[in-house]
């Protein structure tokens, strides 16, 4: 790895030195931040608090990268390397843009190195028990997926491997926890869309005005839409997935509006001895933003919803939510205020069938010291999910009603 890593750095740095002669412009940068963090967080009505934090600092990833500009025709290589999900990522990437008369396309790929000695047991490379012992572990396993762009200013079309889709969220926030959202708040509120296997055909109206259509078909056997949920526990290998979305977006002086709407359905195909299989997993997305510009005063809302049914019975779940706030500038400096609230109800997030139901509150406020971002936020986040104290002990890892937590934190950060 060492050697591929010294290989990447010479390739890199040889584009750099002869720049002059092929017109290609390097480049190196990376970021660092430090925050001061403190939170308290109670688990249920039942629980005690608990504070916590203190200081911490990250660096961020360092990136190499090379453009070159050839008239109507560009591309930029990049190797970067970074920590994330608890390993060393290292990703070569490739863009480029090509165009012939009034049509542009464009596309890109980019690999995750393998990395040799990872091993799940103390021994390296892999030479452990098979059980406990994998070489080259934890990295990229096969071709890199990518979508083909074409445009024409008016009609554009992606085919392939992308986000078909906006979300339409139009919500801001500071530098402290204090939005929920959907699925443990790890999707922000808005159409539950993503990356996937598609096609979509893009079309601008007007100048201030577009509409796009998408249709999702491959053999993936869950991820409607790109929602990134699983299907039915018995859906597998001979499933396949289909669906469609449409979005617009529009701007109406002052006022920028978009909504998306998406659904999608899972269904068995049949196994090789022709036995049919009915289970199947149809989900529907829908996502409404709303973001204002009226001078040093900027609103947003952002409404968003979400239904997942299988046809056996056993899983279902449905999340709906909103975000309104604004952001107002200070000169060069902005304060942010947010308030959301969300609704749970599926059999693995609920008490006897009762929805869970989270608000939360961000107030920011950011700033500049020089070269230095500077933000200070204050966050609170509760929720509520009716049921009775013999079923929420303070010992319950499940049971959330009566959660609270708030968060205050200052951070800074520079990017060079």
């Amino acid at each position: 790895m060492k050697q591929l890593s010294k290989i990447m750095l010479a390739a890199v740095a040889s584009v750099a030195i002869a720049a002059p002669a092929f017109a290609w412009d390097f480049s190196a940068s990376g970021s660092a931040s430090a925050q001061l963090n403190i939170t308290t967080v109670q688990n249920n009505a039942q629980a005690n608090a608990l504070s916590g934090g203190g200081v911490g600092s990250e660096g961020g990833g360092i990136t190499l990268s090379s453009s070159n500009t050839d008239g109507a025709n560009s591309s930029a290589l990049s190797y970067s390397v970074n920590w994330a999900d608890g390993g060393l990522d290292e990703t070569l990437s490739i863009s480029g843009s090509k165009k012939v008369g009034s049509w542009t396309g464009s596309a890109g790929t980019s690999f995750n190195m393998d990395r040799y000695g990872c091993s799940a047991t103390a021994t390296d490379n892999g030479s452990g028990a098979a059980a406990t012992s994998t070489a080259r572990c934890g990295q990229q396993t096969g071709d890199d997926t990518t979508a083909i762009t074409v445009t024409d200013g008016t009609m554009t079309i992606v085919l392939g491997d992308a986000s078909h889709l906006p979300g339409q969220n139009t919500a801001s926030g500071s530098v402290a926890s204090g939005t929920v959202g959907f699925s443990g708040d790890d999707d922000a509120i808005g159409a539950r869309v993503g990356g996937y296997h598609g096609v979509s055909l893009g079309y601008k109206i007007s100048d201030t005005m577009s509409v796009t259509g998408a249709y999702q078909a491959s053999s993936d056997v869950s991820d409607g839409c790109g929602s990134g949920d699983a299907g039915h526990a018995g859906e597998g290998a001979y499933h396949g997935i289909s669906g469609t979305g449409v979005a617009f977006n529009a701007t109406f002086g002052s006022i920028a509006v978009g909504l998306t709407q998406c659904s999608a359905v899972t269904a068995h195909k049949g196994t090789p001895s022709g036995a049919a299989d009915s289970t199947g997993t149809a989900t529907s997305t829908l996502g409404l933003g709303v973001a204002m510009d009226f001078g040093d005063i900027d609103p947003w809302f952002t409404f968003g919803s979400y239904v997942a049914l299988n046809n056996a019975g056993t899983k279902g779940q449905a999340y709906s939510g909103t975000d309104l706030g604004l952001t107002y500038a200070l000169g060069s400096d902005s304060v942010v205020f947010s308030t959301s609230s969300s609704t749970e109800i599926g059999t693995a997030n609920s008490v006897a069938g009762e929805a869970v139901v989270k608000t939360g509150m961000e107030l920011g406020y950011n700033t500049t010291v020089g070269p230095v971002a500077l933000g200070v936020g204050y966050g609170t986040t509760a929720k509520a999910q009716p049921t009775t104290a013999a079923a929420c002990p303070n010992t319950s890892t499940t049971c959330v009603d009566g959660y609270s937590r708030t968060d205050i934190e200052v951070a800074m950060s520079i990017s060079f």
